[in-house]
């Protein structure tokens, strides 16, 4: 196993990460640019971009790293850990759906998503330009480009229009 690709960890098993493709990378920023931008105008919480590792499970240990991730600022630990992982499911996790990610690996995130429970998730489908939102308990809600994503009751007020996303490609 070479030390430099990424891995997540799911229940105590490295599972390698693959690259994104380049269009994928370009939402990503995209999405990253305008939730940042709105959660530190408001002193919200904090958003984090793939490499940040949460430890979301324990014995055996999970640890994600979405493609992009919110925690709020209530659930934050203060101070914040100088080394290791996040301990905290985040509120929001983002996946920029990319052509060399598996539909295994996509199936099994999903459903470890619905497992630790994580109050909204947003899947970014670039090449077919939709989005799916999922929320516990609710009925998935399928987006296509003229859609727009709405951070709920997690971050009310965001708002951003798919067809401005899809626009940057």
């Amino acid at each position: 196993m070479g030390t430099d690709a990424p891995y997540e960890l799911i229940q105590g098993e490295l599972v390698r990460v693959s690259p994104s493709a380049y269009t994928s990378n370009l939402v990503l920023n995209y999405v990253n640019w305008h939730l940042f931008g709105f959660v530190h105008a408001g002193r919200l919480g904090h958003v984090s971009v793939a490499e940040a590792g949460f430890l979301v499970e324990t014995d055996p240990d999970t640890v994600i790293a979405p493609d992009i991730a919110f925690v709020s600022r209530k659930r934050l630990l203060n101070p914040l850990p100088s080394r290791g992982y996040l301990p905290v499911c985040p509120d929001l996790v983002v996946e920029v759906i990319s052509p060399t990610d598996e539909r295994g690996d996509i199936d099994r995130k999903k459903a470890l998503y619905d497992r630790i429970q994580v109050p909204l998730v947003w899947w970014i489908d670039p090449q077919r330009e939709t989005a799916t939102i999922h929320i516990p308990g609710r009925s998935v809600q399928r987006l296509d480009r003229t859609g727009v994503l709405d951070g709920g009751n997690i971050l009310p007020g965001f708002t951003l229009a798919l067809s401005d996303v899809f626009n940057e490609l």
